[in-house]
């Protein structure tokens, strides 16, 4: 069993890779920051073959590496195993975090740093899935496509839209399956709700809200803590806090700047603090947005205005309102989406009974012939309002859309890998790309704090050159 347990990693195997990294970045961001177009990866002729690379035979396991194998990075190592996959090697920089999936499978090769990894590993590895805080996505991504393998991200795909974008052309040079962590794409209500809407059930959609929980709610615990200021080792240790005697601080940082270590970050209150997070939009919009953004097609120039309780240039706000805002565009008319967190949620419409009460999460559609609602993070459902409205829709539009069964997105994953019929739902090219672009652009606003227009085609900002770093940020080299 290898087992790289190496303390000191400020000379990693491999320099020579990490500048090839940051060259790789520089010159794919001149690439495709200026709207490259992109071929889509969906294939639909019978008996087409699949067009991607490095396939794997049905006749054995998919071979998969895990980089960050603590919390949702056990689940995702889990729902691998589950869905067929074999486990190939084990990354975390923190071992005592990784403790229960080493102990689960104590032949596999671990390691602290994923370069190391993959390099190692490189011929006895299919696919990898990557489950690090959100500012190290994109280079364990960037690495393991460019080697050929196959990839599964946790949402949101990247930590910057200019990240979001060099994954995709990436992800489309080398012909690698792909799939972001948003399990409710795979989930019937969101099929539904696209359905539903391109079947016109509610009309014409001009208007849609969707609320979340996250970062917390007044009077309450919050889930992890925004709008405070920068911890330090005076900070009162949460209920996370991990020991730095067993955790690789140099690793967990990667390509953020330097900071002295803190208890407070790792291995989960890293979430509000804009160096390694994209705060409660970043985190649940890529739930609670997808059906909505699937279903109206909301890519391309918008302009987006944010409201928000506190926050700084280090941390996110305690509460938001984001609101984007679509012009018309070819027979698609002006779209209003408006964001809601840390508490705040739209009105409740009449149509919702005398209840009237909004669930924690959840997604309401405005149609100029009714109202849709789905009352979840992961969209499993979907219903007409009011209530006597749903009773009577007995005659439903026809499904257009293929399920998946038992919404697996893992099992949805490995099958393309196998050289199934169909690309995965939430692959880079088709969907994940655009979705955490279209999510990240709610936090350019929130962090410029002004009103932004965003200019799709050449990836700006108009008129605001002073967001351009935190569209294409700088990396600290590791």
């Amino acid at each position: 069993m290898k087992h790289s347990n190496t303390k000191n990693t400020s000379a990693t195997p491999n320099a020579l890779s990490r500048r090839r990294f940051l060259q790789t970045a520089a010159t794919a961001t001149a690439a495709v920051a200026f709207g490259t177009p992109f071929i889509s990866r969906a294939w639909a002729a019978a008996g087409a073959k699949s067009p991607y690379k490095n396939l794997v035979s049905a006749n054995r396991k998919v071979r998969v590496a895990c980089i960050g194998i603590g919390g949702r990075g056990y689940s995702n190592l889990s729902g691998i195993i589950d869905a067929g996959g074999e486990i190939a090697a084990l990354c975390d920089v923190h071992f005592e975090r990784g403790s229960r999936a080493f102990y689960g499978h104590p032949n596999v090769p671990r390691y602290r740093d994923f370069r190391q990894m993959l390099e190692e590993m490189d011929g006895k590895i299919d696919a990898v899935s990557v489950s690090t805080p959100d500012h190290m996505h994109f280079p364990a991504t960037l690495m393991a496509i460019e080697r050929g393998k196959h990839v599964y991200v946790e949402k949101p795909l990247t930590h910057t839209i200019g990240e979001a974008r060099i994954l995709k052309a990436a992800a489309q040079k080398h012909g690698i399956v792909s799939q972001m962590g948003n399990q409710g794409h795979a989930k019937e209500g969101t099929r539904l709700t696209k359905e539903w809407i391109d079947a016109g059930v509610i009309g014409t959609v001009r208007e849609i809200h969707s609320w979340t929980n996250r970062p917390g709610v007044p009077g309450r615990r919050p889930i992890w803590p925004q709008d405070v200021p920068w911890p330090t080792k005076d900070t009162e240790k949460t209920r996370y806090a991990l020991s730095p005697d067993t955790l690789d601080w140099n690793l967990w940082l990667g390509v953020a700047p330097v900071r002295p270590y803190t208890h407070n970050l790792a291995p989960f209150d890293w979430r509000g603090f804009w160096d390694y997070g994209c705060g409660a939009l970043g985190d649940m919009g890529c739930h609670i947005m997808d059906a909505a953004y699937w279903a109206l097609d909301l890519n391309g120039d918008c302009k987006v205005t944010a409201d928000a309780e506190g926050g700084s240039v280090v941390c996110g706000p305690k509460a938001s309102t984001i609101t984007y805002e679509f012009p018309a565009r070819g027979s698609r008319a002006p779209v209003k989406y408006v964001w809601y967190d840390g508490g705040r949620k739209p009105a409740a419409p009449k149509e919702l009974g005398d209840d009237g009460k909004l669930s924690t999460g959840g997604t309401l559609y405005y149609g100029d012939k009714g109202i849709m609602y789905s009352p979840s993070d992961y969209s499993e459902s979907v219903k007409l309002l009011p209530e006597s409205k749903m009773k009577e829709f007995t005659k439903r539009p026809a499904r257009t859309i293929r399920r998946i069964p038992k919404a697996n997105q893992y099992r949805e994953w490995l099958d393309a890998i196998q050289g199934g019929a169909h690309a995965p739902g939430s692959n880079i090219v088709d969907h994940a790309a655009g979705l955490t672009e279209f999510v990240s652009l709610g936090n350019l606003a929130l962090r410029t704090g002004k009103p932004i227009q965003w200019d799709a085609t050449r990836a700006v900002c108009t008129g605001m050159p002073e967001a351009q770093i935190l569209i294409n940020k700088n990396y600290r080299v590791y």
